[in-house]
């Protein structure tokens, strides 16, 4: 090889190795262009958040077969494929929003829905892609709850209810309840919902209802999430194989916090997966404040896959 050819000889190779990398990442490629999701900061998710929130969750009555018209509201993702499944999130409200108004109150008062972690925030369904169901409890009685318990009249609507936490189900739901329930399954049907992935959440009476609907449809949840509410320690063996996490505040003044430690207790016992968050020093209202804005509950509860 003479001089010449020597020093031809890099740039012969940088040329070819230039001519191989333009070949590698072609042009046009459709997925090496796509832009990367663009994060909201926390103000403009807050602006979002107010100026869409009620519009995003959509308020229908649902028809019951015992009769019953059940208020809800409902967030899809406006672009949902047709064929594509998406977990389910239920929220279930406290006995003070019962009624059959409909408003943004039986959800917007708690960081699920509003502020940093909001659920349908444009964040948080980059991250957790879901459909959310808030249904809103009947007040046609004074004893309509979501739960049903031995002792719930019209007459006698809180007897029943034990100083330690506790109360004995009652074999049938309330009209409420099974009016939720039966629109739950209604939901999974109509939207191709992942079964694996259905959650369900409450506070205070929601709590009750937590409680009770994953002990009367033991097959339908993935993880349940109970906050400050009354339980029935004899539905332990019916749900020890249901993830839970338990928020309780120790100086709650409603729902006594005694009933939350024995179902933590009782769930461990079976080797459950069970975690159980007691705030010290918190009473009832600030307790969903609080557990709502913990950081590792919403992932927890989406990491959650219902095994058959």
């Amino acid at each position: 090889m003479n001089q010449k050819q020597f020093i031809q000889l890099p740039y012969l190779i940088l040329l070819i190795t230039t001519l191989c990398q333009c070949q590698s990442k072609p042009k046009g490629d459709s997925k090496s262009e796509e832009p990367s999701y663009q994060a909201l900061s926390e103000t403009e998710n807050q602006t979002w958040i107010y100026e869409n929130l009620s519009s995003v969750m959509q308020p229908h009555t649902f028809s019951a077969t015992n009769g019953l018209a059940l208020p809800y509201r409902i967030f899809v993702p406006s672009d949902l494929k047709p064929d594509e499944q998406l977990p389910l999130l239920i929220h279930l409200h406290g006995r003070g929003e019962r009624g059959t108004d409909n408003t943004p109150k039986t959800y917007n008062n708690i960081p699920l829905f509003n502020g940093p972690n909001a659920i349908v925030s444009p964040n948080m369904q980059h991250r957790y892609r879901c459909i959310v169901l808030v249904p809103q409890c009947s007040n046609k009685t004074t004893n309509e709850e979501w739960a049903k318990w031995v002792g719930n009249t019209p007459e006698t609507p809180f007897e029943g209810l034990e100083k330690d936490g506790s109360y004995t189900m009652n074999e049938t739901p309330s009209e409420s309840g099974a009016a939720a329930l039966e629109l739950i399954d209604t939901t999974i049907t109509q939207y191709h919902i992942d079964t694996a992935r259905v959650y369900l959440t409450g506070l205070s009476m929601g709590a009750f209802g937590t409680w009770e609907f994953i002990a009367r449809r033991p097959d339908l949840f993935a993880a349940a999430v109970p906050m400050a509410g009354y339980s029935d320690p004899s539905q332990v063996e019916r749900i020890k194989h249901i993830p839970v996490w338990i928020f309780h505040g120790d100086i709650d003044q409603y729902n006594p916090v005694a009933g939350s430690r024995n179902m933590h207790q009782l769930l461990a016992e079976t080797g459950a997966d069970v975690r159980y968050t007691e705030y010290t020093g918190l009473g009832h209202g600030e307790t969903f404040q609080k557990a709502w804005t913990n950081d590792m509950l919403i992932p927890w509860m989406f990491n959650q896959r219902k095994t058959e």
